[in-house]
């Protein structure tokens, strides 16, 4: 079997010789050919992994009561345990920080807030992905009408979540605002964006006591006197703690609420003076209401407020390419700067540094080999395999449905250094044919005969080696799979072209009796020794 594969090749790399024109021109097509299936290949920053593992984050009306943010929490619990029988674990945070559990230390916290960590069985126990269950989520959270915002994501740890932010710079709270809900608006009716937030928070009311300094004075008593008074009542004192079972729990005490609900009862706090005598808190000023500002973030020395939209089903590259042409149909005002940055933006940055690198690695490859074959043009053939690796990984992206992503970047980079050695091992054994006297085409067709086996034993072996990874299904095999195919691919299409197009370009950029000539000078240089 193997001879008769030594026999085609060979009578193939002789007809190749033949109509080198016709060879040459058809690897071009075939080139140029898949290089425009790059138009139909997504692209992402890291491959998002499931990892069992669900964060989500509701924001009710502001100003809602903790005990009504509990209720609806009640009822996102309900729903995770009629729909996702997934679900293996999950805590959640209600309220201010006060009330909220451990999850309040590492998220937004609030009365009106609700944060929830949810963990799945192993992606092997159970047919529907994380992403499905999230879709399910996002749809049943979206129909209660008392939630204004919501969130659900994956918790991979930074390793997955691919968002693109829309960042507006602008010192005018007012203006940034009413862009970015303008934004948002927009965004949400694209396909396949969800979890579209803005990051700024919206003004929170307040209630202010603003104390008339001379009636204070004149009762004997301090400000901290007055807002120690009104804290123990309004947030409670804890004077001790109930030990149970190894535990401890703060022991509050405060007012019932029906005593501090509002205004008018706030007001009638009864507050004792130094001197023994009783006193409203009334008569030491009035409370107001009051809105308090949002908060600021800051980017580079600017005020910036960003919209943030996680892509679902959908390449990161074409979710930033959908939301810059929604933006380029606003009116931005003159003052405001808009900027796609998030996970799009270290894509772009990094694809950047990859394509450097890329040329860095042809560089030193060429240097290598000029220096070890004594010659410049003998590299440049070998080097005509390394773009047909790249229509290989761009026909295994477009086949299997794999974005371009950094990972899968680096596998094509990592092609440079593998798939010039069958073309090393083919040059070389052709210019040792050529030594012994064989004329030009006679050479090549040779070493295609009998270097066939070794480049396909050792191309073999390292598509074999990768298959596993290609393949992998298990936790966090999303990351890793797209380099196995980028390489698989990539060697697979290198490895046949280098059989046909390497002896090809040897048979143009070189002349019958070079090797005589070289040989020549290398006697006469020995003779002189």
């Amino acid at each position: 079997m193997l001879n008769w594969v030594d026999s085609f090749y060979e009578k193939s790399l002789r007809w190749a010789l033949r109509h080198k024109i016709i060879v040459l021109s058809g690897s071009f097509v075939i080139f140029f050919a898949s290089m425009y299936l790059i138009k139909f290949i997504g692209t992402d920053f890291m491959p998002e992994t499931d990892e069992s593992r669900l964060n989500i984050s509701v924001e009710l009306q502001v100003g809602t009561r903790v005990e009504e943010t509990m209720k609806t929490a009640r009822k996102i619990e309900g729903i995770l345990v009629d729909l996702v029988p997934e679900v293996k674990l999950f805590t959640t945070s209600t309220g201010s920080d006060d009330e909220g559990g451990m999850a309040s230390l590492f998220s937004t916290t609030g009365s009106n807030r609700i944060n929830m960590i949810v963990r799945l069985v192993g992606i092997e126990e159970r047919t529907r992905s994380m992403w499905d269950i999230a879709d399910v989520m996002r749809r049943e959270i979206g129909k209660l009408p008392e939630i204004i915002n919501y969130n659900v994501s994956s918790n991979s740890m930074g390793m997955g979540g691919s968002n693109v932010d829309v960042e507006i710079f602008g010192y005018d709270f007012d203006v940034t605002n009413a862009l970015a809900e303008q934004i948002k608006q927009k965004l949400i009716a694209i396909p396949g964006a969800v979890n579209v937030t803005v990051s700024r928070a919206k003004d929170k009311p307040e209630l202010q006591f603003v104390l008339d300094r001379d009636k204070v004075a004149l009762h004997g008593m301090s400000t901290a006197q007055v807002s120690s008074y009104i804290r123990n009542r309004v947030n409670g004192l804890v004077p001790s703690q109930y030990k149970e079972d190894g535990k401890e729990y703060d022991i509050r005490i405060r007012l019932a609420e029906q005593f501090r609900n509002s205004i008018t009862e706030l007001e009638e706090f009864t507050l004792v003076t130094p001197s023994g005598s009783r006193i409203k808190l009334k008569e030491l000023g009035e409370v107001k209401e009051y809105w308090s500002p949002p908060n600021i973030q800051h980017k580079r020395k600017e005020r910036v407020v960003t919209v943030s939209v996680t892509p679902d089903k959908v390449p990161l590259g074409v979710m930033a390419g959908l939301i810059e042409t929604e933006i380029l149909s606003l009116d931005i005002p003159r003052d405001v700067i808009i900027n796609v940055g998030g996970a799009y933006e270290d894509q772009q940055e990094a694809f950047r540094d990859l394509f450097m690198l890329a040329i860095l690695s042809i560089i030193l490859v060429f240097i290598v080999m000029a220096s070890q074959f004594e010659s410049f043009s003998m590299p440049l053939i070998i080097m005509f395999s390394i773009p047909f690796a790249f229509s290989g990984v761009a026909v295994a992206l477009f086949i299997t449905n794999t974005t371009l992503s950094l990972v899968a970047a680096l596998g094509a980079v990592l092609l440079i250094g593998i798939v010039v050695k069958n073309g090393i091992v083919l040059v070389d054994y052709t210019n040792l044919m050529r030594d012994r006297g064989h004329k030009l085409y006679e050479a090549i067709a040779l070493a295609g005969k009998s270097r066939l086996r070794p480049v396909l034993m050792t191309a073999a072996t390292t598509i074999l080696g990768m298959l596993p990874m290609a393949l992998s299904k298990g936790e966090g095999s999303e990351i890793w799979s797209p380099m196995g195919i980028t390489v698989i691919g990539g060697l697979i299409f290198s490895t046949i072209v280098t059989m046909i197009i390497v002896p090809v370009m040897y048979g143009i950029l070189t002349r019958s009796g070079d090797r005589n000539k070289k040989k020549t000078v290398t006697k006469k240089f020995h003779f002189m020794d």
